[in-house]
């Protein structure tokens, strides 16, 4: 038997959505955290959308690297009870990255070292292993607070398909590397006088770039790694826990695709790559799905079409009083339907695989219905929250 909607967002501490870009994940995110806060929780939605649609889904004007909550009253037009709670944040990689600098460094002097350093600056995206890295981060850091009994990951679309959850694990390969190893123990322990352990065509050059560029390299790369040299356990610590936390029994990893051949290809690659990786997946969104509106809905065989054709063509002359041109309307109208009806069965065909794949493997499978508008505002994510959360599983079979 699957896992359902409501025991994640009522069991489960972090719910991290994930999929490629295009397929709604932003919105998929915002539901699911709106229907953990109607079931009575503390949620937090944490987006790194640089596109700010989440802020701007939610009704309020901006987002930044603190926590804003939805207003009381906005919660109430949208059946959140008393005790629920949804804010929003989105994640400030450099900030966070600062925010590591400052808990691991060993005192005040070598923490303005490194942050005021121009090489730290520059560079601590990349030390930090991606925004995906910096995200985790601040995932973890939010859960060790008391603020939110829920926080939903909102991940940015990724060419590599787990960089978000591989990101701490990079990081321990980075501290580990042969070359950390080289330039910090114990080579750099001799400060400036280190440099001399490069090659000397390799200085030549790196002294050449300084005279160019006029960028103290060589001096910020020494001041650099001098610094960094007391925090990598630190780093090295805190990456371990974060991934603990991400494949451990607190989270859940949610799918979000579209029905696309090529959404679909990409969503079967990253549930391959997140079981492979022994992540908790939980279910899978299947938004923008083409569906009938009902299951009684069917459209006339063949050989019924031309009496269907003739009925029509009879209700709209009748209905618009005998105007001409009811009988080629009526043709147009069964067209559209078979236009459609092909579609639906494109949809169906395209998904059931990935749709099969959840069932035996036990996660919910949520299809989430084509609507006729973009979803931007409360009321669309709302919408979509009641098509997850409080649809039936015999409903959630229509089409699909």
């Amino acid at each position: 038997m699957s896992i359902s909607p409501e025991e994640i967002v009522d069991g489960r501490r972090i719910v991290v959505c994930v999929g490629s870009g295009g397929v709604g994940k932003t919105t998929i995110s915002a539901s699911l955290a709106l229907g953990g806060a109607r079931r009575g929780r503390r949620v937090l939605v944490l987006t790194i959308d640089p596109a700010k649609r989440l802020a701007d889904a939610l009704g309020v004007r901006s987002l930044g690297n603190a926590p804003r909550a939805i207003p009381r009253k906005v919660l109430d037009g949208l059946g959140v009870p008393p005790e629920g709670r949804l804010s929003a944040m989105m994640l400030d990689m450099k900030r966070t990255f600062d925010d590591l600098v400052q808990r691991f460094a060993e005192d005040e002097v070598t923490r303005e070292r490194i942050l005021e350093n121009p090489i730290y600056q520059h560079a601590s995206d990349a030390l930090a292993g991606s925004a995906e890295y910096s995200a985790m981060e601040k995932v973890f850091e939010l859960s060790e607070r008391e603020d939110f009994d829920l926080i939903v990951l909102d991940t940015p679309p990724s060419q590599h398909a787990l960089d978000f959850l591989e990101a701490p694990q990079r990081l321990l390969e980075f501290l580990d590397s042969r070359l950390v190893h080289l330039l910090l123990h114990p080579a750099f322990a001799a400060g400036r006088f280190g440099f001399r352990l490069f090659q000397r065509s390799a200085h030549q050059a790196l002294k050449a770039l300084e005279r160019v560029s006029g960028v103290s390299f060589l001096e910020d790369v020494s001041e650099f790694l001098l610094a960094f040299e007391g925090m990598s356990e630190g780093f090295r610590e805190r990456a371990s826990l974060v991934q603990a936390l991400l494949t451990g029994p607190e989270s859940a990893f949610v799918l979000a695709a579209g029905p696309a051949d090529e959404s679909v290809a990409h969503a079967t690659a990253f549930l391959d790559r997140l079981e492979e990786s022994g992540a908790p997946v939980a279910g899978v969104v299947m938004n923008r799905l083409r569906l009938w509106p009902a299951a009684e809905v069917e459209l006339p065989p063949k050989s019924q079409r031309k009496a269907a054709v003739a009925s029509l063509a009879e209700a709209l002359a009748e209905w618009n009083e005998g105007e001409e041109g009811a009988h080629r309307a009526a043709q147009a109208a069964l067209s559209a339907l078979d236009g459609y009806a092909s579609m639906v069965q494109q949809d169906r065909v395209a998904t059931s695989p990935l749709r099969e794949r959840a069932q035996q493997k036990g996660y919910f499978w949520r299809p989430v219905p084509e609507l006729p508008r973009d979803v931007h505002d409360l009321d669309g994510i709302a919408r979509i929250a009641n098509l997850v959360f409080e649809t039936s599983r015999e409903e959630t079979a229509v089409g699909s």
